[in-house]
């Protein structure tokens, strides 16, 4: 079997030919998440769906479903993030004109159609493109804080220090 990093596919092919994939992976492959995981315990599920529509226009479906443990931006613990994405990509083969996206369905999303795209690579720009701006819990207090409502003063701490 295959792992998700191995999986190369000339993407206009792979949609012509209305083919589907599907997998796991660890969340642990997400390299570029690191930065905003609070571990990289659990696995993300995926689909990847070609299709092409009347006007012979083609497309990637990417959909990933999972669980990320991402850093909260007030105390730095462990937020759980439900992850569920379903993305519409419009390929657009090189030399040809990148549709003007006034007047398109924002619904749908132009890339360029790659001969050897990884979709590891095109599943972890979704995730990242999925994810809070600024994740944090919805009540939880900023550190140097007792009850949420008045701060502890670092001066404070250091005058308690001087006295000993």
């Amino acid at each position: 079997m295959a792992q998700i990093g191995d999986i190369l596919i000339n993407s206009l092919e792979f949609a012509r030919e209305m083919r589907r994939l599907t997998g796991s992976f660890p969340v642990l492959s997400l390299r570029r998440l690191a930065d905003v995981l609070a571990n990289d315990n659990g696995s993300l599920s995926w689909v990847a769906l070609g299709e092409c529509d009347a006007d012979h226009k083609l497309f990637l479906v990417i959909e990933a479903v999972g669980e990320l443990q991402l850093k909260c931006q007030r105390c730095l613990g462990a937020l759980t993030f439900g992850l569920k994405i379903r993305s519409r990509l419009q390929l657009v083969p090189e030399g040809a004109a990148w549709p003007d996206e006034d007047l398109e369905d924002d619904r749908v999303d132009p890339i360029e159609a790659l001969d050897n795209q990884s979709l590891l690579t095109l599943i972890e720009d979704e995730v990242l493109l999925a994810l809070p701006i600024a994740p944090r819990h919805p009540s939880c207090q900023l550190p140097g804080y007792d009850d949420g409502s008045s701060a502890v003063s670092p001066f404070a701490t250091l005058a308690k220090l001087k006295k000993h």
